[in-house]
């Protein structure tokens, strides 16, 4: 019972150390249905194929062979109420004191596992497996053009983002010690995709009158679609220091991916009667194209880094009894290695007007940041697996994550209202060499209210103040062959 409490008092220490810490961010945790019961108290346990996942070194302890797939089904529903003036008094074109809500989508994410004991230096376990590390999926409308700009409706959302990473990972896991220790190593190749929407509002370039009010500011909506490839890694050991308790060490490589592919852009230029009549100022070539209300657009290639964190975790499993088993598990996620994008373009197309055919670089053809200010972060989980029967198994955890988020770069994008609480049940049922289970889950986050305007390069907001909500829903289910 000493090293219980021992073990116990590390991973106390361990979030009372990180105060401004989170660790969902955003990962996607529908991975393995048993630890999704268990709220993701499964580092010591690792008793199945996701042990890819929360440990490798759980492969060693599995005794048979296994065939395994799940599908995570989840809804994540957010709202937003914009406050944004420009110098605290200006309309800006935000839908201000409406409530927004994202585009409603009821996703999923299948994932799948396999592993088997092979004769190499004694018996070693091997598994293969693709799994979901992160997911991100948001589209937003919050804006309109006001009528000095033309049109004042846009085709896509202004903001959003599809981001997915996937591993396929190979693990290889042996024991040691008369089987005491258990280690595991899993090697992954990870594939990024991304499509994202933003909008930014630039300085306009133009001299005085073109760029006077309520011209000084130039909506500029922009879509990056690329994907590209990256290395990871996830090692861990778990120690059994008794007949009725396990502990369990982790970590899970940085995942640093290039991105790259193509983006479009559209300009929205200021409509401008007043300057277009005008006898005594007729604007002509580069400066008529900024006061015709035209939709200005380009093409070019981009290339940006996505900078995934790493994770470091402990875990500790305890049989109660026979048949009740109950888990601790705490992590801290590096988020702060994760900076936002920083794009680079090259090789535009576009602006084949022979007039404006040197229209402003800096505007039209400059590099653009989107950046996000995170701290590393901590969660903490624990969970109960019961069984009920020889056939039957219910589940039940919670869990609690401090939130990394900055509100001088929150935007909508990647929404992370700040502290959470979440409550997970399960059930599986072993019917002969079939195993199937379920589980599901909801997350709790309080109301965000954003209220200070953050203005970066170019006047660009780095920010979107508004008052922000949010509910949570995942259930997820799999199957498993074993042989």
């Amino acid at each position: 019972m000493g090293y219980i409490r021992y073990f116990a008092f590390l991973l106390l220490l361990l979030v009372l150390l990180l105060p401004n810490a989170f660790g969902s961010g955003f990962s996607f945790d529908g991975i393995g249905v048993k630890a999704r019961g268990m709220g993701g108290a499964f580092r010591a346990v690792a008793d199945d194929w996701s042990a890819a996942y929360y440990n490798p070194a759980g492969y060693s302890g599995i005794e048979d062979n296994q065939l395994a797939a799940n599908l995570a089904i989840f809804h994540n529903r957010y709202w937003a109420k914009p406050n944004i003036l420009w110098e605290g008094q200006y309309q800006t074109g935000f839908f201000n004191g409406q409530d927004i809500a994202n585009k409603h989508e009821i996703l999923n994410v299948p994932e799948f596992g396999m592993l088997a004991r092979f004769p190499i230096k004694g018996e070693m376990v091997l598994g293969l497996s693709a799994i979901q590390l992160f997911d991100q999926n948001q589209s937003w409308n919050l804006y309109e053009n006001l009528p000095a700009y033309s049109p004042a409706t846009f085709s896509a959302p202004q903001y959003a983002i599809n981001l997915d990473v996937v591993a396929f990972q190979l693990t290889a896991a042996k024991s040691y010690m008369n089987d005491k220790l258990l280690a595991g190593l899993g090697l992954s190749l990870n594939r990024g995709d991304m499509v994202f929407d933003n909008l930014v509002f630039r300085r306009n370039p133009m001299p005085s009158p073109i760029s006077d009010r309520p011209f000084e500011k130039i909506p500029e909506w922009y879509r990056a679609n690329g994907n590209g490839w990256g290395f990871g890694y996830r090692a861990g050991v778990i120690y059994k220091m008794g007949e009725k308790v396990k502990a369990a060490l982790t970590y899970w490589g940085n995942t640093p991916i290039t991105l790259s592919g193509r983006t479009d852009f559209n300009f929205f230029m200021g409509l401008n009667h007043s300057l277009q009549i005008n006898r005594n100022y007729l604007p002509t070539g580069e400066q008529y194209l900024f006061v015709n209300g035209e939709v200005v657009g380009l093409s070019s290639d981009f290339e940006t880094k996505l900078n995934l964190p790493g994770t470091i975790g402990g875990g500790l499993a305890f049989k109660a009894t026979e048949k009740l088993t109950v888990a601790l598990d705490a992590e801290m996620t590096l988020w702060s290695t994760f900076k936002g994008f920083d794009f680079t373009f090259s090789n535009f197309a576009g602006l084949k007007q022979p007039d404006f055919h040197n229209a402003n670089d800096s505007l039209f053809k400059t590099n653009l940041s989107v950046p996000i200010d995170w701290k590393n972060s901590a969660k903490v989980m624990f969970g109960a697996n019961y069984d009920m029967s020889s056939i039957i198994q219910l589940r039940g955890g919670v869990s609690y994550d401090q939130s990394p988020t900055n509100s001088s770069t929150f935007i909508p994008q990647f929404i992370d209202l700040g502290n959470k609480i979440g409550v997970s049940f399960g059930a599986g049922l072993k019917l002969g060499i079939w195993n199937i289970d379920m589980a599901t889950s909801y997350t709790h986050q309080k109301d965000l209210n954003v209220s200070q305007m953050a203005i970066g390069d170019y006047d660009i907001l780095d920010n979107i103040p508004a008052n922000y909500r949010a509910n949570n829903y995942q259930t997820v289910l799999g199957i498993t062959y074993r042989f």
